[in-house]
């Protein structure tokens, strides 16, 4: 595939395919989820993956709860799943990056945050948020004639409230946009020094 190539650690799909997979303790589920890569079926592999996350009570981090809401975006079952995956395993105090279902605040218009004349039909749907630096990663979707927001994002927009820094915007027609999103995101702010 040419294009943008994904940022690391996302370069390699494969790999982190396998180890999302990985999060499930019984190998039998691991060669399952794994399967469904195997045989094109990511849809049907993520949702055996959240599934089994959800029947066995295990405990997901804040990054691969982070990485699972994006590729349920990229694989088209973010709808499907999101309320799930953002609730997967207890959500310590202390975590850093934060799935946001889609209904947990209002869509904000695109020109609240966005410098210039955005589209007046663009509204950000808040998705990830570091609770470190109060940075989000939203989708932004058109709000379409008939009351409801489009399907499918027109941006991925990575913001923080207030004027500084400048937003990112991410075009979804471009490769890994969603996975470079997100690593602009996890790279807003750095741990503390120990």
């Amino acid at each position: 595939m040419t294009g943008t190539p994904l940022p690391p650690p996302y370069a390699d799909e494969a790999a982190l395919w396998s180890r999302l997979a990985a999060l499930l303790p019984d190998p039998v589920d691991v060669d399952e989820v794994q399967g469904c890569w195997d045989i094109g079926e990511q849809e049907g592999g993520l949702t055996v993956l959240v599934e089994r996350i959800h029947e066995q009570g295990l405990s997901v981090s804040e990054s691969a709860r982070a990485e699972l809401a994006v590729m349920a975006e990229q694989w088209g079952v973010w709808d499907q799943l999101g309320p799930d995956i953002a609730r997967c395993g207890p959500v310590p105090d202390a975590a850093r990056l934060r799935v946001l279902p889609d209904d947990a605040g209002d869509p904000l218009p695109a020109s609240s945050v966005l410098p210039g004349p955005p589209a007046a039909d663009l509204f950000l749907v808040p998705w990830i948020r570091c609770a470190r630096c109060g940075r989000v990663l939203a989708r932004g979707h058109r709000m379409e004639w008939w009351g409801k927001l489009s399907y499918l994002p027109l941006r991925y927009v990575v913001y923080a409230p207030g004027d500084a820094p400048a937003p990112q915007v991410f075009d979804p027609e471009e490769r890994g946009a969603a996975w470079s999103a997100l690593t602009a995101l996890r790279t807003c702010c750095r741990p503390d020094p120990a």
